[in-house]
């Protein structure tokens, strides 16, 4: 009966991603699919690797009785080159300055001028590299279980052995690896399983693409130090991929951040704690600045 509780839960989720998905066609001939719900201020959310768009669903879904009526964030997530239903990769090195000149494209395509981009491991690094790329189209920016600094010559080599490994034998074993240090110990089922559905869904090539790409990024923390924008910081406090000081010490750089540890999180904490997360973003980005309480806001 439990078991089938938890696939219920996610074909539930499977049914809303499908609901709110759409895709537009770039100019070079790809296919960038994103969801676009709510109204008011623009966030785009760029997502963690090995996911997609859909690892924000349940952080989203926090904030839906306040959401759809309201006009205090509009939430876009994007899929990544590769993963979820973006255009495939070759499995060659997609830089990170690659994937911020997508979110640029669908920015532009959606006539959003400037926004939050916000952004959890992988997507961390993206957003640092918008915000380089594309300082003028920022308002803030929220960085999730990532860091600021490059690999070590040890993480690079370990990342294209990783790479070659998916490459000539398939994901399974390295999904498997993954999705047992993704999480703390404390997550719930549901979760795991929610997370592996999505994993499942991704392709190799997009995989080796990103895993090379995140290889040859270059340190951003001149980017923190330079900028005066709000940045919001997260880490979930058993984060075992990203040591939640990489985060600590971003706030230490930054001008004008605010750092939350997020108790019994590990590395993904915007999916195992959905709640703590997005609130965190409510509350520095719309509570702060208007000095609304979103809750009241909607009953009056």
């Amino acid at each position: 009966m439990y078991k089938t509780i938890l696939i219920m839960t996610v074909l539930f989720a499977m049914l809303i991603s499908t609901a709110h998905a759409r895709t537009f066609q770039t100019a070079d001939h790809r296919f960038i699919s994103y969801t676009d719900i709510g109204h008011g201020r623009p966030i785009v959310l760029i997502h963690a690797f090995p996911t997609d768009r859909r690892l924000f669903e349940l952080a989203r879904n926090e904030i839906e009785d306040i959401f759809h009526d309201s006009k205090i964030f509009r939430i876009i997530s994007v899929d990544l080159w590769g993963f979820g239903q973006s255009t495939a990769t070759d499995g060659q090195a997609i830089h990170m300055s690659d994937y911020a000149d997508e979110v640029n494209q669908l920015l532009d395509y959606l006539k959003i001028n400037n926004a939050i981009i916000g952004g959890e491991s992988m997507g961390g690094y993206i957003a640092l590299a918008f915000l380089e790329k594309f300082p003028n189209k920022v308002e803030g920016l929220i960085l999730s279980g990532t860091q600021s600094i490059a690999d070590t010559e040890e993480m690079k080599a370990k990342r294209e052995a990783t790479a070659m490994d998916i490459l000539e034998h398939g994901t399974d074993k390295f999904l498997n690896e993954f999705s047992t240090k993704a999480l703390s110990e404390n997550a719930l089922e549901r979760t795991k399983l929610f997370l592996r559905h999505i994993l499942e869904k991704q392709d190799k090539m997009a995989i080796a693409s990103a895993l090379r790409g995140m290889a040859l990024r270059s340190d951003t923390s001149h980017v923190l130090a330079n900028s005066s924008l709000p940045i919001l910081i997260m880490a979930g406090e058993n984060d075992i991929v990203i040591s939640p000081e990489q985060s600590r010490n971003m706030h230490a750089i930054a001008k004008n951040s605010k750092l939350l540890i997020i108790p019994n999180g590990g590395h993904l904490v915007s999916l195992e704690q959905p709640y703590k997360w997005i609130w965190a973003i409510v509350d520095m980005f719309y509570i702060q600045n208007t000095g609304k309480n979103p809750v009241l806001y909607q009953s009056s």
